[in-house]
């Protein structure tokens, strides 16, 4: 929300500067300094993520990441960018993870021993 108050221009302001004030009150100090850090260098504070991927540095975020945001809300930056991460409500199924590749199993073989005597 903060993100998009500073973002918006034209008419409003006074109204947009209070809606700020008031959302940053409701940061904590620490997220506030990294989010005003990434503001300051121009780049955006917050990514969303669609269908797993960070839409600012579009790489794919850690499925550990998805899935705290999904099911408890906790704060997570992406590994790579190191925004912070907003995941829309239509966005919250956490996809599931890719199967798992089949290993072809190698029997050892027998020795020539083993072969003739049995």
């Amino acid at each position: 929300m903060l993100q998009t108050l500073q973002l918006q221009s034209g008419p409003g302001q006074r109204n947009r500067e209070a809606s700020m004030e008031a959302a940053r009150k409701t940061i904590p100090s620490v997220a506030l300094t990294h989010y005003d850090r990434l503001m300051a260098h121009g780049k955006k504070g917050v990514a969303v993520v669609r269908n797993g991927v960070c839409t600012e540095c579009h790489l794919r975020v850690a499925i550990g990441a998805l899935h705290l945001l999904a099911t408890n809300g906790d704060i997570q930056l992406c590994g790579n960018c190191g925004r912070y991460l907003y995941l829309p409500p239509q966005e919250a199924a956490v996809p599931a993870a890719p199967p798992p590749v089949a290993r072809t199993v190698r029997h050892k073989k027998q020795s020539l021993a083993q072969a003739h005597a049995g």
